[in-house]
């Protein structure tokens, strides 16, 4: 499971830099546009907060497995071995609902965009947000391994 988890968060890594990287070549093809050309690109702005949208909720699972999320831990420190790890777990399991929320939330989204095209581009609005229910899956599945992992004894908590 440990080589699943590490394929899926490089996976979510490589996607955010390719997505990070369209972004920026679709923001200086603007500026090239507008200042050389003194013509704007009246879809840029569209697609470059598409783009925007996909980084961040990727970037929320991503960050999650990282452990780079902002964290309160003076109550952890404070606390003995046994409920800590016991309070970490709770933590990861609402992390847990929390994507689950976003999978079924997501999936509405979806089936609402199925009809719904972008001003623009003229995109189905599904594919933007496809990655609603994606990355709460996979922020599902981090947190419970989060919470396996931290409910084993054998582990040590920071």
């Amino acid at each position: 499971m440990d080589k699943l988890d590490r394929l899926l968060h490089i996976f979510l890594l490589w996607a955010i830099g390719a997505l990070m990287f369209a972004m920026m070549g679709v923001t200086f093809a603007q500026v090239v546009s507008r200042y050389v050309f003194a013509n704007s690109l009246s879809w840029s702005e569209e697609l470059g907060r598409y783009i925007f949208v996909w980084i961040t909720f990727l970037g929320m699972a991503a960050a999650f497995q990282s452990k780079a999320h902002i964290a309160l831990d003076f109550l952890l420190s404070l606390l003995p071995a046994k409920p800590s790890r016991a309070l970490n777990v709770v933590n990861a399991l609402l992390v847990a609902a929390v994507g689950v929320a976003l999978v079924v939330g997501g999936a509405s989204l979806i089936k609402f965009g199925l009809h719904q095209r972008s001003a623009a581009l003229g995109l189905p609005m599904y594919y933007v947000y496809t990655v609603i229910p994606f990355s709460g899956a996979a922020l599902t599945y981090f947190a419970l391994r989060a919470a396996w992992r931290r409910a084993s004894p054998r582990e040590v908590t920071p």
